[in-house]
């Protein structure tokens, strides 16, 4: 994947999310289709059936209603696959649970949408995103998880990859 690429990340809005509950294998469907291009390496799914499963599990994703999961899951699933390769599925939860205490759903989605697609504009053109002047204010941490984000798939897309191919460019 070429460096603009990547950078060009967009993340569905909550607008965009299906307002009708899907069933696993849908909801699957489009979290890859999504993210793949940006977030899958090697052909594999950035979210497979089990570990949506252990999520509803270990109660870290909505249980499903009728086995289909309602717009508030899926949002949860596209935060989870953005920040997993980055923190801990107990981290995520605690991330998720911060912003729905401090935002109502649309809006901590949303805002968690544009703070990923600023991240990594940023990071893949070698700028800063502009932080907000408030520290203690929750959506400080979102900011900051979404640049941790951005940062550990650039450096990924522009050095790891290519180096761990076997092409052996990236090792000069």
């Amino acid at each position: 994947m070429k460096t603009k690429e990547a950078g060009e990340l967009r993340m569905p809005r909550w607008e965009e999310l299906p307002s009708v509950p899907q069933y696993l294998d849908q909801v699957l469907l489009l979290v890859n289709e999504w993210l793949g291009p940006f977030l899958s390496h090697d052909g594999r799914q950035v979210i497979t059936r089990t570990m949506v499963n252990n999520y509803v599990k270990l109660r870290f994703l909505p249980s499903p209603v009728s086995r289909r999961y309602d717009r508030l899951a899926i949002a949860s699933l596209f935060v989870i696959a953005i920040l997993k390769p980055v923190y801990t599925i107990e981290e995520i939860a605690y991330l998720i649970r911060l912003s729905l205490g401090h935002s109502e759903r649309r809006e901590a989605y949303n805002l968690f949408c544009d703070y990923v697609e600023e991240a990594v504009f940023c990071a893949f053109n070698r700028t800063s995103m502009k932080k907000g002047q408030n520290a203690g204010d929750p959506r400080e941490l979102l900011w900051n998880a979404c640049n941790a984000f951005a940062c550990q798939l650039y450096v990924r897309k522009i050095y790891l990859q290519e180096a761990l191919s076997g092409s052996g460019e990236g090792e000069k």
